[in-house]
């Protein structure tokens, strides 16, 4: 993976610092274009208030793909922290629905005085171990508009 730095005169948002650069362009299936890792992570710091985001394995800790900034300044930690979180979320029965097809957990929520931090869990052809983690400010953030968009992202995301 390699980071790419973003133009001065680009029409995102000032937070996007680099894009982690992951698959190619999207791929057409009919006549619809798919979006890949790169594609998803950009659409998501257009979202209002975006100060980061990332695609995480959570069996890992790997973040996949990262744009703009990271909570804590590190995209490594942070994606190592939010897998911590994603597992729990996971793995245990209170949280998870039996039986369900695709991920067992939609989404997890974390709110703190100026954030909120958004984690997506993304159904895969393999086994479903990968989130999108959106990291918003709160003063601007719309963290409804977020989760509808993230969830539609998550739908579109080809992976493997």
């Amino acid at each position: 993976m390699f980071h790419w730095k973003m133009p001065n005169d680009s029409p995102l948002p000032h937070t996007l610092r680099s894009v982690g650069v992951t698959q190619p362009s999207p791929r057409r299936e009919g006549s619809h274009a798919v979006p890949g890792i790169d594609e998803c992570l950009l659409e998501a710091m257009r979202l209002p208030g975006a100060r980061g985001a990332a695609l995480v394995d959570w069996t890992s800790g790997l973040a996949l793909g990262t744009v703009g900034e990271a909570p804590g300044g590190d995209h490594e930690t942070a994606a190592a922290e939010a897998a911590e979180l994603a597992r729990l979320a996971a793995e245990h029965g209170t949280f998870t629905v039996q039986g369900a097809d695709g991920p067992p957990v939609e989404d997890v929520i974390v709110s703190n005085p100026d954030s909120y931090h958004l984690l997506r869990f993304i159904d895969t052809s393999f086994d479903s171990s990968v989130f999108l983690h959106l990291w918003l400010g709160r003063e601007e953030g719309n963290l409804a508009l977020a989760r509808i968009r993230l969830g539609e992202m998550a739908a579109r995301l080809v992976l493997g």
